[in-house]
């Protein structure tokens, strides 16, 4: 790609995955894609740089660049400047399949210990239930943490997001994780873990910056995203 010389340059930070690749609301191509399609359309430098999610988070907190996949809610909206809704984010349950237990509402999740990423926050209903209604487990960004901590029972279910409102999607994903690094569980190999029928929530993911730093990059974003749009490198955006 060819930039103008003057052109600013804006680190962008996902979430970098246990192979090493960068993360985001969309597929590690199609995320590449986008972030040049914007560059290019808006004359600026978006630099996609893959750090551990709470870092990012601390990046983001601290003014050094702007974040990609991160959600809205009431707190956040305090100190960042969101761009609109890129992609739509579904949250479910996973539970071993013998300790299964309805999943349709937060309320269903009382009196539960339920695991989630460490630094990572869900709508605001959810804020306000955390530790009052269930309790959470802050676990590893990573995934294989909390595999392992429902295997053992250390947990009663965790969250896990997907691109789809299709269970199938996680308990594949999730699998196909312990077929890579086979859990030593000690005769807990052939124990199955389940997703929840329906999404738990669902959520959009954005661009986002620290507001006392946006000079006017959430605009450029923006408009670079309706372009995309308009050319078919994204979908319409998602509904709330």
């Amino acid at each position: 790609m060819a930039f103008p010389t003057a052109a600013l340059e804006y680190q962008v930070f996902t979430q970098e995955m246990p192979n090493g690749r960068c993360a985001g609301p969309m597929p590690s191509d199609k995320t590449s894609n986008l972030l040049d399609f914007i560059s290019l359309a808006e004359q600026i430098q978006l630099k996609r740089v893959c750090v551990p999610w709470p870092r990012a988070l601390k990046m983001l907190e601290q003014g050094e660049g702007l974040i990609f996949g991160i959600s809205k809610n009431k707190e956040r909206e305090k100190t960042l400047h969101y761009s609109q809704p890129v992609v739509m984010r579904y949250i479910f349950v996973v539970t071993r399949a013998d300790a299964q237990f309805p999943a349709k509402n937060l309320q269903d999740l009382k009196g539960k210990v339920i695991g989630v990423p460490r630094g990572v926050q869900f709508s605001d209903e959810f804020e306000m239930m955390r530790d009052k209604v269930f309790k959470l487990e802050n676990d590893h960004p990573q995934p294989l943490s909390r595999i392992y901590k429902l295997l053992f029972k250390r947990m009663d279910a965790a969250l896990f997001a997907s691109p789809v409102a299709n269970p199938v999607w996680i308990e594949r994903r999730l699998q196909a994780i312990r077929d890579q690094q086979p859990v030593d569980a000690g005769g807990l190999d052939d124990v199955k873990l389940v997703a929840s029928p329906e999404p738990l929530m669902a959520d959009t993911l954005h661009f986002a910056i620290r507001a006392d730093k946006d000079q006017g990059i959430i605009d450029q974003i923006n408009h670079g995203l309706m372009r995309a749009r308009k050319a078919g490198i994204l979908d319409e955006p998602p509904g709330k």
